[in-house]
């Protein structure tokens, strides 16, 4: 019995790590047929390389579009700058009393030049503006009366004063002529449309008294008595029809047109504020 035990030992210590090393060697063996090591030995170092980075975010290279310049350069230029006004202001809304130096008219000239010197004195803060003071202007828009029935037009800008010897450029329009309210700095010649109208109306209605007085003569007549109504009724059809037509053929009416001689007395109004020295 005890034999058998010692056997059993020495058995187990030199007989089965032998056999251990044979299984262990055949497994491997399998493996590397199956597999390339070389290449589980590069994926285990690139998935050890990886789980160390996961936590950190990855580096990135900022890159430029060549298109868009990352300094914008500031323009040496700035627009909508003025010189700043120097002098004594005269305010917008001031009002001048003058009086024309040339004769304008509706067949004036765009663009042709007038000259006004102010009847007056004007008293401003700091300043006195005295009778005498000579202003500018130009002609914007012209047209003599039309045949709708419209009127002469002129259209007068003020451009300069001469003040002191000098002059200065400012902007005014003319509200005034002949004492008459100017509108929208329109000069206008009257308008003849309603007068057309009534014109057309009044020859209906001559040309019925005409018809009623021939039927009162043939009705003074016996033999005529039987024809008298019907003047009176063509003259009756007639100023209908006259009345009727009025509206359109008032178009055919030629407006008055506008003529102002030297002298003209007018007022301007600065549409600005100007300054002088």
């Amino acid at each position: 019995m005890f034999k058998k035990i010692i056997s059993v030992i020495i058995f187990s210590m030199f007989c089965l790590p032998a056999l251990a090393y044979d299984l262990d060697t055949s497994v491997n063996s399998q493996i590397e047929q199956k597999y390339d090591s070389n290449k589980l030995n590069k994926d285990m170092k690139v998935n050890q390389t990886s789980t160390n980075t996961n936590n950190k975010p990855p580096k990135t290279t900022p890159v430029f579009d060549n298109s868009t310049p990352i300094i914008t350069k500031v323009s040496n230029t700035i627009s909508n700058i003025t010189t700043p006004k120097t002098g004594i202001k005269i305010p917008s809304g001031t009002k001048f009393s003058v009086k024309s130096n040339i004769a304008v008219s509706g067949w004036s000239g765009v663009n042709s030049l007038l000259s006004f010197t102010s009847t007056e004195p004007v008293y401003k803060s700091g300043v006195t503006i005295p009778q005498g003071t000579q202003f500018k202007g130009t002609i914007t828009a012209s047209h003599a009366g039309q045949m709708t029935g419209n009127g002469g037009l002129i259209k007068i800008k003020i451009t300069s004063m001469t003040f002191n010897g000098k002059t200065v450029q400012v902007e005014g329009k003319i509200t005034k002529a002949n004492s008459k309210n100017v509108f929208f700095n329109n000069i206008k010649g009257a308008r003849q449309y309603l007068q057309g109208v009534d014109n057309k109306i009044n020859q209906g209605i001559t040309f019925y008294k005409k018809a009623r007085n021939l039927s009162s003569k043939m009705s003074s007549n016996p033999v005529g008595t039987i024809l008298a109504p019907l003047p009176t009724i063509t003259g009756w059809l007639g100023s209908a029809l006259c009345t009727v037509s009025s509206p359109v053929t008032g178009l055919t009416q030629k407006g008055k047109n506008i003529s102002l001689p030297s002298g003209t007395i007018y007022e301007i109004k600065l549409t600005q504020d100007a300054y002088i020295n």
